[in-house]
């Protein structure tokens, strides 16, 4: 970044070709010449230094995606999200047709029945045999053999309650909710589908929290780690925008010998998972033209800067521009060091104008 403090460098006198004994009116050109002197503010060329990169494609990527799947067998009943719709965490999703887990639970429940009936006979005969044998009515191994009865019973009894609970839990699976916030990215099946375990039926993408994913060579895998910065232009994001490294895979790819890597992004709005973005990472620093982005003006569709010649006039100058730093931007060509331009009032200089100038003193921060 740059500060500008303006000093006076001083007022040009303009020379209006009048005689002290002549009586005659200005000139034209004069009375031109004064009307299209304008007071500007310049600054000299100077060299400055713009980050090395390297840059790669990359795309953007949700944080959090699932691919919601159905944990039963059965048709899908009702489907009512479609593409693109925003859902909130514990939002109806899909459901599956419940007759099956309904023939189900009344089997469970049938058998819960049944045990509790054997277990009520059970307990009778135990209470029956246990007086008797206190009365010495019954042998020990016949008591014995009717207490055992009872124990199966009981426990018989406990697996069917056990079967009745996992049949009635499998109810509250036919209605399938959203995780979390998120946006249905993917419809996969439509309703009267057969839904099974494993198959998604639809994806849902936290669009909240993004991130950006790429591959890099081994070379620069090797220079980079977690927590390094790195500048990012996504398609559709006019500004550009920092990251950081969160997640490097040693691994490479066996496909591409790539290393997949993961940067942080800040939260954007109107931007899908899959949108392109180039990734520029910073690997020093080299010498360049530096001047204010204020400069640089567009005429007719070509960009350039008004340069103060050495009689005081401005001239239209074509530039190429490079890398951007702050608020300066790197000349790649069309000055040299040294240069007089114009950084305030250009834009409404013609080629020839006169100036009054005041230079503004660039102090250059580390």
């Amino acid at each position: 970044m740059k500060t500008y403090s303006l000093a006076v460098a001083g007022l040009v006198v303009l020379s209006l070709g009048l005689s002290g004994c002549s009586d005659e009116p200005a000139s034209t050109s004069s009375q031109n010449e004064a009307v299209n002197t304008h007071e500007v503010t310049v600054t000299q060329v100077q060299l400055g230094t713009v980050p090395v990169l390297v840059s790669v494609p990359g795309s953007v990527v949700p944080d959090q995606q699932a691919r919601i799947a159905s944990r039963l067998m059965g048709n899908i009943q009702t489907l009512p999200v479609q593409l693109g719709d925003h859902v909130k965490r514990g939002d109806l999703l899909f459901t599956i047709d419940p007759q099956d887990i309904n023939s189900q639970i009344s089997q469970a429940r049938a058998g819960f029945q049944q045990a509790q009936a054997a277990l009520e006979n059970a307990r009778a005969d135990f209470d029956r045999f246990n007086q008797l044998l206190r009365e010495e009515s019954v042998s020990r191994q016949q008591f014995e053999g009717v207490r055992l009865q009872y124990n199966v019973a009981q426990e018989n009894l406990a697996a069917a309650r056990a079967g009745l609970e996992q049949a009635e839990a499998q109810l509250t699976y036919a209605n399938v909710r959203a995780p979390f916030d998120g946006v249905i990215v993917q419809k996969l099946a439509v309703a009267g589908d057969l839904a099974a375990p494993g198959n998604p039926i639809v994806v849902i993408e936290n669009l909240r929290s993004l991130s950006v994913q790429t591959e890099v060579s081994q070379d620069l895998f090797a220079a980079i780690k977690v927590g390094d910065k790195a500048l990012i232009q996504v398609d559709g994001v006019t500004e550009l925008l920092e990251g950081e490294i969160y997640s490097l895979v040693a691994a490479a790819n066996p496909r591409t010998r790539g290393h997949t890597t993961k940067l942080s992004l800040p939260s954007l709005e109107n931007v899908n998972s899959g949108t392109f973005a180039r990734i520029s990472f910073i690997r020093g620093e080299r010498q360049a033209i530096l001047i204010p982005q204020t400069a640089v003006i567009n005429r007719a569709g070509i960009e350039g800067v008004f340069v103060v010649t050495d009689d005081e006039r401005v001239q239209f100058r074509m530039v190429r521009l490079g890398a951007q730093k702050g608020a300066d931007v790197e000349v790649q060509a069309g000055l040299d060091m040294g240069e007089s331009i114009v950084l305030t009032n250009n834009q409404t200089l013609v080629n020839g104008d006169r100036v009054v100038t005041q230079t503004a003193i660039m102090e250059r921060s580390e």
